[in-house]
């Protein structure tokens, strides 16, 4: 695997990791991927404006990561980044048969959520990033009605170091981005698909309010993914739906 081991910037306290990438990258003060890292979060956020509960002794983490690859391929930043925290927390527990990817990029175990990745792209002619926002529920999870969540914890029964988290994310995550530099994007899309929650199974998505329900068929070389609703394919991208329980 790649050893790349870039920079990482922690924080005690911040209002968003995320936040605080970008305003690396605006400040020019960056170049190569740097993580930066918070004990804390003021004002974190998850996918769609959602505020994302942020405790101490979780993993509050982002990586800025400038785009070397054609913008066409930027959706698969978020295959594999639910590739590469799906595959750090596997590494850590035994019934790995109850780790699941929700799509687009929420972890569950045992149908209950542990981690969650905001994304969000600075595109300009002259600078092209990628920020990889990444919460994992280590120390404890959040209770929000009506929402199972778990923590790391609570399933290996020991304490888990956050040097220790930190490396496998990086590890994956370069392996991954390497193999959409070498344009393997259907190996990633088949290795998601492997480890999907309700894969071939019905699902309900939820576009502006309207509801479809269908099969989960397919994911494409896109990253959007395909619903069978009565004999009729339908296909949507991350940033358009949520995805109900």
């Amino acid at each position: 695997m790649d050893n790349l081991e870039p920079k990482i910037i922690h924080f005690e306290e911040l209002d968003s990791t995320n936040t605080e990438c970008k305003r690396l990258i605006e400040a020019n003060v960056i170049k190569d991927p740097v993580w930066v890292q918070a004990d804390y979060q003021t004002a974190g956020r998850g996918r769609n404006e959602k505020e994302w509960l942020s405790e101490t002794g979780n993993l509050l983490i982002s990586l800025a990561l400038p785009i070397e690859f054609p913008l066409s391929k930027l959706p698969l930043i978020s295959c594999i980044s639910s590739l590469s925290v799906y595959e750090c927390i596997s590494e850590l527990i035994e019934d790995k048969e109850l780790l699941k990817i929700k799509w687009p990029n929420d972890i569950l175990y045992n149908n209950a959520k542990i981690s969650g990745i905001l994304i969000e792209n600075t595109l300009t002619a002259h600078k092209q990033f990628s920020i990889i926002g990444i919460g994992i529920n280590i120390t404890s999870s959040p209770n929000i009605q009506n929402f199972k969540t778990t923590y790391l914890n609570s399933i290996v029964n020991k304490s888990v170091g956050l040097k220790n988290i930190i490396h496998l994310l990086n590890k994956y995550f370069f392996y991954y981005l390497n193999m959409i530099k070498l344009n393997k994007h259907r190996d990633l899309i088949e290795l998601y698909k492997k480890y999907s929650w309700r894969y071939n199974d019905q699902i309900t998505l939820v576009l502006n309010s309207e509801e479809y329900t269908g099969t989960f068929d397919d994911i494409t070389d896109d990253f959007e993914i395909l619903i069978n609703t009565d004999n009729n394919v339908m296909k949507f991208s991350a940033g358009e739906i949520s995805f109900r329980y």
